[in-house]
């Protein structure tokens, strides 16, 4: 039997401990991420993917399309028919990446590129006077042409009703649907 290289064995032990001391810090760094993780950061994480994702409120609405963009407090996902849902992100109750694509656990505290309130979305497009579906906290619903938008307010005419204003508390709002 050839004897055993002490030099050998030395250097052998060494490369051991090295794959396991970095073994070690990678599980370290990577629970640090997780522990840090966000909702917008994973948001922003999905939107830059265009991931496919189901989205459920606190209100159990349920929104299911490609997540294409995440505000300083919404994220807008884009549905099958083309609508825009701009959710609230205190608003979320639940995320479900599509199961088709591969999803890491959530990392990092990633912060939207979009540094706009869903208010000051609204504010931007008024003059177009998109017609919109707002759903408020307790889950009511209005629908109508978005005439104007104030510090804390939006205005709604409503639907099948051209005299009949709405006005709806901006707090209020956890979801803006735009129709396409």
């Amino acid at each position: 039997m050839p004897e055993r290289d002490p030099l050998v064995e030395l250097v052998d032990e060494g490369r051991t401990g090295d794959t396991v001391g970095a073994r070690g810090r990678e599980r370290a760094l990577r629970r640090a991420a997780q522990e840090g993780a966000t909702l917008a950061g994973l948001l922003v994480d999905l939107a830059e993917r265009e991931s496919t994702v189901v989205l459920r409120t606190v209100s159990g609405r349920r929104h299911h399309g490609v997540l294409v963009a995440v505000g300083a407090d919404y994220c807008v996902v884009r549905t099958h028919s083309g609508a825009e849902a701009h959710l609230r992100l205190d608003a979320i109750a639940t995320l479900h990446p599509h199961r088709g694509e591969r999803h890491a656990l959530p990392a990092g505290d990633r912060h939207p590129v979009v540094d706009l309130l869903l208010i000051e979305v609204l504010g931007r497009v008024v003059d177009e006077r998109p017609r919109l579906v707002l759903v408020t906290t307790g889950g009511d619903q209005v629908a109508g042409e978005l005439r104007s938008v104030g510090a804390d307010v939006v205005t709604l005419v409503l639907d099948g009703d051209r005299d009949q204003l709405c006005c709806v508390a901006a707090a209020a709002i956890t979801e803006a649907i735009v129709d396409q």
